[in-house]
């Protein structure tokens, strides 16, 4: 019963609040915020697409340089020596 009533009492605690009327003018002032544009100077995007440009140059030509080398001739004496992977 006890508890009953505490439930009741936390339910009806809010009964007797009034709403809370905004500014006028929040509105506004929060849509001049959202307005106001941080724009990058047409600089700093060059050098992010050179950047960019090299980075994936550099990236191909790694990848071409490793499809085109071929095995030394010492690579190829020790795969055929070495059957195993015993090192003793």
């Amino acid at each position: 019963m006890e508890a009953n009533n505490w439930t009741n009492d936390i339910l009806n605690s809010s009964n007797g609040i009034t709403k809370v009327v905004p500014d006028t003018l929040l509105f506004s002032k929060i849509q001049n915020r959202i307005s106001i544009q941080n724009t990058v100077s047409i600089q700093w995007i060059w050098i992010a697409a050179a950047s960019f440009t090299i980075l994936v140059s550099l990236n191909i030509k790694m990848l071409l340089s490793n499809t085109t080398k071929t095995s030394a001739p010492t690579e190829t004496i020790v795969s055929s020596v070495s059957n195993s992977n015993q090192l003793y």
